[in-house]
C-alpha cells in the first residue's frame, strides 16, 4: 500500500496520524511487500544476538504487529471473550490501553490472524470469525463493524485471515463472496462503495495494491483465480485461472513493472505470469511454472533482482523429507537458482528482507537467522534463539515488523522488540 515516507509527523498522546520512514502501519509494512530496501542493521552479532528490547505476553495467534509514531498495535484474542485491539509504548513495550469486542468460539489453530491496519486515527482488523472492525484510536473504541456474512459469503476453513487494505477514503476487504468479491467501503462509517465481481473462493491473502503495465490496481489470489481490480470503481480489469492450488495463502510478489510471482503450499509450486496492457484491456500470459517450490504462508520477497521464499509444503516434507524446507532463491525469471534444503527450523517462519540482508524466523526452532542475498548460495551471517523450542509445535508464524531499527517477532505468547540499529548502543 502507499506510504507518505517524508511528510512531518504529527502527533497527540497516543495517535498518529501520518506514516513516516519508520512507520511499519500494516501487513508486511508500508509496501505490503515485506521489504525495506534502504534500511542499514547491525550484521557483526554477539553471542548473544542483538538486544532485546522487551517482551509483553500476548495469547496465541497468527497476527503481526503495526508500528505508528512510538505506538505498537496487535490484534489478541480469547476464546471464551472475544478479539481485542492491544496498544503498547514502542520504546517499552508497556501496554498503553485496549479495545475488545465480543466473539467467542473456538477454531484449529487458535488465536487472532489479522494484522492491524492503521491510517488516519483508526485501526482497521479482520477477527477470525469475520467482524471488521474500526478503533478510533483517539477515543479507544470500537467505532463501527460489520460482518463478513453481511456480503452473503461462507468463511475459509482456517477462518479469516486477511488485514483490509487503505484506499484514498476506503477500506478495502475481501469476502469473496459471489457478488461481492473485494468490498470498499468507507473509513469513517463501514458503508459500502463498491462491491467487485466474482474473484474466487477460499483465499488468505491480504489485498494488495500495485501498479502493473502502467495501470494502478489491487491484485488479490484466491484457491481458483488471481485477480487485478479497479480501486476506484471495483471493476475487474483481468483474471488468470489457470492458477490451480489448494490454499492460496501468499500475496504475489511484484516483479519488474509488469509480472507478478505466485506461490503457494499443499504441492502447487510457483508461477510467473505477465500482464499485458492493449488499449483499455489486459492479457495475461503465464511465462514460467515451478511443480516442485512452492511457500505455504509467508509471500515471495524481491531483492537484487532476485526473489526469495521460504519453501515449505506438507505434501513436499512427506514425499521428499527435510529437503523440502528451507529457503528458496529464484530469478526474476521465475526459475530456481539455489536452495538452503535441509536447513532446520525455518518450517512456516516468517522472511523480511532488510537493506541486503533476508531475516527469517524458525516456525518451530524460534532461531532469528541473517541470510546474504548477493550470495550464489545459502549464506548464514548470524543467528540467535529468540523464542524457545520446548513444546511439540510452535507455529511461530506471525508476519515481522521493522521500524526505525527495532524488529517486532510474535510466538505464541510473547511480543518481542530486538533492536538491529547499527550502533554501539545496540548490544
Amino acid at each position: 500500500m502507499p506510504c507518505c515516507r517524508n511528510l512531518p509527523l504529527l502527533f497527540g498522546l497516543l495517535l498518529f496520524t501520518l506514516p513516516v520512514a519508520a512507520d511499519w502501519p500494516g501487513f508486511q509494512g508500508p509496501n505490503r511487500d515485506g521489504v525495506v530496501p534502504d534500511a542499514d542493521i547491525r550484521t557483526n552479532w554477539s553471542e548473544a544476538g542483538p538486544a532485546v528490547l522487551w517482551t509483553a505476553e500476548v495469547g496465541p495467534g497468527f497476527g503481526g504487529a503495526s508500528v505508528v509514531g512510538e505506538n505498537v498495535y496487535i490484534l489478541d484474542r480469547n476464546d471464551t471473550v472475544g478479539d481485542r485491539l492491544r496498544v503498547y509504548d514502542l520504546a517499552t513495550g508497556k501496554e498503553q490501553w485496549s479495545a475488545a469486542y465480543e466473539a467467542p468460539g473456538r477454531i484449529s489453530y487458535h488465536g487472532a490472524r489479522s494484522t492491524p491496519m492503521i491510517s488516519d486515527g483508526y485501526a482497521y482488523t479482520v477477527g477470525p470469525f469475520g467482524h471488521v472492525t474500526c478503533f478510533d484510536l483517539a477515543k479507544q473504541r470500537v467505532a463501527w463493524q460489520q460482518h463478513m456474512d453481511d456480503y452473503g459469503t461462507n468463511p475459509p476453513k482456517w477462518a479469516w485471515s486477511q488485514t483490509p487494505l487503505i484506499y484514498k477514503q476506503s477500506v478495502i476487504i475481501a469476502p469473496m463472496a459471489p457478488d461481492a468479491g473485494l468490498v470498499a467501503v468507507n473509513q469513517k462509517d463501514g458503508k459500502v462503495i463498491w462491491k467487485s465481481d466474482n474473484i474466487g473462493i477460499e483465499g488468505y491473502c491480504s489485498p494488495r495494491l500495485v501498479t502493473l503495465a502502467g495501470q494502478e490496481q489491487i491484485v488479490y489470489f484466491t484457491s481458483t483465480r488471481v485477480s487485478g481490480i479497479n480501486p476506484d470503481t471495483g471493476d475487474i480489469l483481468w483474471a488468470y485461472d489457470n492458477i490451480p492450488v489448494k490454499r492460496a495463502i501468499p500475496t504475489p510478489a511484484v516483479v519488474d513493472h509488469d509480472k507478478l510471482f505466485i506461490t503457494a503450499g499443499y504441492d502447487s509450486g510457483s508461477a510467473l505470469i505477465q500482464i499485458v496492457k492493449q488499449g483499455d484491456s489486459f492479457t495475461v500470459k503465464e511465462l514460467h511454472r515451478d511443480k516442485l517450490h512452492g511457500g505455504q504462508i509467508h509471500s515471495a520477497l524481491p531483492v537484487n533482482g532476485r526473489l526469495f521464499v521460504n519453501l515449505n509444503t506438507n505434501e513436499n516434507l512427506r514425499q521428499r523429507g527435510k529437503d523440502a524446507h528451507g529457503i528458496g532463491c529464484f530469478d526474476a525469471n521465475g526459475k530456481l537458482l539455489w536452495k538452503s534444503d535441509n536447513n532446520p527450523g525455518i518450517d512456516r517462519g516468517a522472511v523480511l528482507a532488510v537493506g541486503e540482508y533476508l531475516l527469517t524466523l524458525g516456525g518451530e526452532d524460534g532461531m532469528l537467522r541473517l541470510i546474504n542475498t548477493k550470495a550464489d548460495g545459502y549464506e548464514e551471517i548470524a543467528s540467535t534463539k529468540v523464542f524457545p523450542a520446548d513444546q511439540k509445535r510452535n507455529m511461530i508464524w506471525a508476519p515481522m515488523a521493522f521500524s526505525d531499527g527495532r524488529l517486532l517477532l510474535r510466538s505464541q505468547n510473547q511480543l518481542k522488540c530486538l533492536d538491529l540499529r547499527p550502533s554501539k548502543a545496540a548490544q
